[in-house]
């Protein structure tokens, strides 16, 4: 007997818990206006989204001097009047040339060289950009840039 009551209680006790949880949750969806019977909306047709632009474009609105006016197909293109300054347009700076960052001087000597925003690891014979390097020493960069040697010394503490 006792062996059919321990296997019967459980499953009432979750029954009796789930009873109580929807009961709450019933009361709480009442109380909070969830639940509440809705009064039937009237159909009432929306407004006309272009009402309004349809108005103001059938306006005889004040006519536009046609100097003042540029053509919006062309870019950039101002209205030729006069007293008017018009901006040269900027030459752009030269590139910086190849800047030596660090050399690693032992029996197969490496640097480290910066050129346009870009970091080359390099040994003597390797060719970037536009450079070939010539040699590596431990304390300069021979490079031949197009028949024009290029020597770079390397940076100290504090430069």
């Amino acid at each position: 007997m006792s062996r059919n009551v321990a296997t019967i209680v459980p499953p009432v006790m979750a029954l009796l818990l789930l009873v109580v949880i929807g009961v709450q949750t019933s009361d709480a969806l009442k109380r909070s206006g969830a639940w509440a019977a809705r009064a039937p909306q009237t159909a009432t047709p929306p407004a006309d989204p272009y009402g309004r632009l349809d108005t103001q474009l059938s306006r005889q609105g004040v006519p536009l001097p046609a100097d003042g006016i540029r053509d919006p197909l062309t870019f950039g293109r101002a209205p030729a009047t006069t007293g008017r300054r018009v901006p040269r347009p900027t030459v752009a700076p030269a590139p910086a040339g190849p800047l030596l960052t660090a050399i690693v001087a032992d029996a197969d000597p490496r640097a480290v060289i910066r050129y346009e925003d870009r970091y080359y690891t390099l040994k003597p014979g390797d060719l970037f950009a536009r450079f070939r390097v010539i040699s590596i020493s431990a304390d300069q960069v021979v490079l031949d840039g197009g028949g024009e040697r290029i020597v770079l010394k390397r940076p100290t503490k504090g430069d």
